[in-house]
């Protein structure tokens, strides 16, 4: 018992891995409200263009539908994650911040009027960042991960077709987006 509780304290309490955690107990939580207090929960989405929703650009990524939504985002976010962190802890901040900021005002600004959330949009985001910093610095680093990246989730790109119900389509283009624009930026910067 007690190497379980050293190892969730270190988990918890050293970087680089609590930069991954804290998020993830986070959608735990807000998977448990989505579950719990469905109405507390929309409030706490993406509503566009709605002065309640924008709200939601900070709070949105953490709120799932269910188990379900959670067990589709969690592992995937924790990859791609730990992939974005790989080349630093300051530099995850950053991109982190920038990809869930801009995605989340785009489907703002953009999305379907509907209630938008879940860190799909981000994993997008992710996704869409390691692939274009491979692209734009052809690294041989920075292209293992993006071959990574598309062989294991390359799949999710049809996540952006707008053929499905229930899903925010829209987030997941505007992520990618915000994701290759942020290696831009860095790239270009």
């Amino acid at each position: 018992m007690d190497h379980v509780l050293g190892f969730l304290t270190r988990l918890f309490t050293e970087p680089p891995s609590y930069y991954l955690s804290w998020p993830a107990a986070a959608m735990v939580v807000g998977t448990m409200i989505g579950m719990l207090l469905p109405r507390v929960a929309m409030h706490l989405a993406i509503i566009p263009r709605s002065g309640g929703g924008l709200f939601g650009v900070i709070t949105a990524p953490f709120i799932h539908g269910g188990i379900a939504h959670l067990a589709a985002n969690l592992p995937a976010f924790l990859v791609l994650g730990a992939l974005v962190l790989h080349r630093g802890e300051v530099w995850f901040l950053g991109v982190a911040l920038a990809i869930a900021l801009g995605q989340g005002a785009l489907t703002w600004l953009l999305g379907r009027k509907a209630a938008h959330a879940g860190m799909s949009g981000v994993i997008f985001g992710f996704f869409g960042y390691l692939v274009a910093l491979a692209w734009l610095t052809r690294t041989s680093t920075d292209l293992l991960a993006a071959g990574i990246v598309l062989i294991f989730y390359g799949g999710m790109l049809a996540g952006i077709a707008p053929v499905r119900n229930g899903t925010s389509w829209d987030g997941h283009l505007y992520g990618i987006i915000a994701g290759i624009g942020t290696a831009w930026f860095q790239c270009r910067g």
